[in-house]
């Protein structure tokens, strides 16, 4: 990591400026460099790549250095710079999901989601072995639990997804006779099945358990509440996933935020802002570096010279990307890009309608294409096995967004359009556009066309599948 040279990344600091706040650092200076480079050795391509959100700086940088591997050749005249935006490790996230426990104390929160799970599998008329259809028994719920993606057997038994299996009256509980019946329905299955130490529960344990046993009861209700509501309203993960992100979301998600996921948009908003007044390390990364770009393009376009921009976002990065279009067209008008390349992205679909379709629209870029899991791999990509058992965009979805199911750009459930998607406006506007520019799903590996293949199974692996990157190496 500490061996790559300079020309080849940008580290952006806090707010998206280049504020020191790592191991590694960049300075203005440092971008002057890269264009000094791009001149004297007669650059004819550049690629800019800005890697995933939840990626932290040695694993941004081992990107970079692999970006250069595969896609720098001076003897081509090709160069790559890759944006390291300090985005924050996955790996927190993981932590901060296993030390639930710890959180709610001792193994309250295993029993919490044990009864959740009974009584939205009985609402929803899945079964286990018995074919009875009273709640999942405990041993049943053990041995999923088990597995690395727990009741995704027993979740087929709902048949058609996102059907209105059940009818909820008002989907506010505090109007709702349907949650007042599942309240009286959680007490009762507690009192008749929870462990001594929730029953006897005081006021001192844990803030989830505070005001005892009903309180308990009461959560275990609004949590299946929650999930149930979802599957009313169409909006649900599929059974288990859905389970853990209300229960994320009623326990844990208020003391952590979205866990830095507002905080990494705002970043990659930031760095293209305005630098006027400011100066050295408190100017914004991206801004500076668009500035630079804006002179070196035109200086091309007046000696006559080749020069193309290709641009690649992987998950996160596709939100960079947006915003980076958007600052173009408001404040670099000789900037023109030729490819962009979306590795799985986790962008809302109306931010890219708003700032990437319109930016297209403008003439800002000319080709656009997308490399995304089909939607069954995508459900097999276990982001934190056995606790959440769809990809990250799943999660972005349904737990990382101010609203639930939020829609996704590169999950391909959402933007097919069809079955509960189907009436959703931006999901055809998004359709329709992805369809008259390239789709890659993965896994293709034989496709005729070598610019139209990738490889990757799981979220993380698009930027470094020697499929995917081979064929956006065909495509430039």
């Amino acid at each position: 990591m500490a061996n790559l040279e300079k020309k080849y990344y940008i580290n952006v600091g806090a707010n998206g400026t280049f504020a020191d706040s790592g191991q590694v650092h960049s300075t203005p200076s440092d971008v002057e460099d890269i264009f000094k480079f791009l001149n004297d050795s007669d650059i004819e391509k550049l690629l800019i790549y800005f890697h995933g959100g939840l990626v932290s700086e040695k694993n941004g940088m081992n990107a970079a250095e692999l970006m250069k591997n595969y896609f720098a050749d001076v003897n081509s005249k090709r160069h790559v710079v890759s944006f390291v935006w300090e985005t924050g490790p996955i790996e927190t996230v993981v932590q901060n999901l296993k030390d639930l426990k710890e959180l709610t104390g001792k193994d309250l929160f295993e029993e919490v989601i044990k009864f959740v799970i009974k009584i939205v599998a009985k609402k929803l008329g899945i079964s286990d072995a018995r074919g009875d259809g009273e709640y999942l028994s405990d041993t049943i719920i053990k041995e999923e639990k088990n597995k690395v993606a727990p009741f995704e057997n027993l979740d087929k038994d709902l048949g058609t997804r996102g059907g209105a299996i059940i009818d909820i009256d008002d989907e506010d509980e505090t109007y709702s006779e349907f949650y007042k019946k599942l309240e009286a329905e959680s007490k009762n299955l507690l009192d008749n099945e929870a462990s001594d130490e929730l029953k006897n529960i005081n006021e001192d344990n844990e803030e989830v358990s505070r005001g005892g046993f009903l309180v308990i009861a009461k959560i275990v209700a609004q949590i299946a509440f929650a999930v149930l509501k979802r599957y009313w309203k169409k909006t649900h993960h599929d059974f288990y996933p859905t389970v853990m992100e209300e229960a994320f979301r009623k326990i844990y998600l208020d003391k952590i935020g979205h866990w830095g996921w507002k905080q990494m948009k705002d970043k990659s908003d930031k760095m293209f802002q305005s630098n006027s007044g400011l100066s050295g390390d408190a100017q914004y990364a991206g801004a500076f570096f668009l500035a630079l770009l804006d002179m070196h393009t035109k200086n091309r376009v007046t000696a006559g010279k080749k020069f193309e921009v290709e641009l690649i976002g992987h998950s996160a990065g596709s939100i960079a990307i947006c915003n980076l279009l958007e600052a173009t067209g408001k404040n670099f008008p000789s900037i023109r890009y030729n490819n962009i390349f979306f590795l799985a992205p986790a962008c809302r679909t109306d931010l890219f309608l708003e700032k990437g379709k319109a930016a297209k629209e403008k003439g800002l870029f000319q080709k656009f294409k997308m490399f995304t899991m089909e939607e069954s791999n995508e459900k097999k990509d276990y982001c934190i096995p056995f606790i959440y058992t769809h990809s990250l965009l799943y999660m972005v979805s349904g737990l990382f967004e101010d609203e639930i199911d939020a829609k996704i750009m590169g999950l391909h459930e959402q933007f097919k359009a069809i079955g509960r998607y189907s009436d959703f406006d931006e999901l055809k506007k998004l359709n329709s556009f992805i369809n008259d520019n390239k789709l890659v799903l993965s896994t293709d590996t034989t496709n005729t066309d070598e610019s139209m293949r990738s490889n990757s199974l799981k979220h993380g692996d698009f930027d470094n599948d020697d499929y995917t990157l081979k064929s956006i190496l065909k495509s430039i």
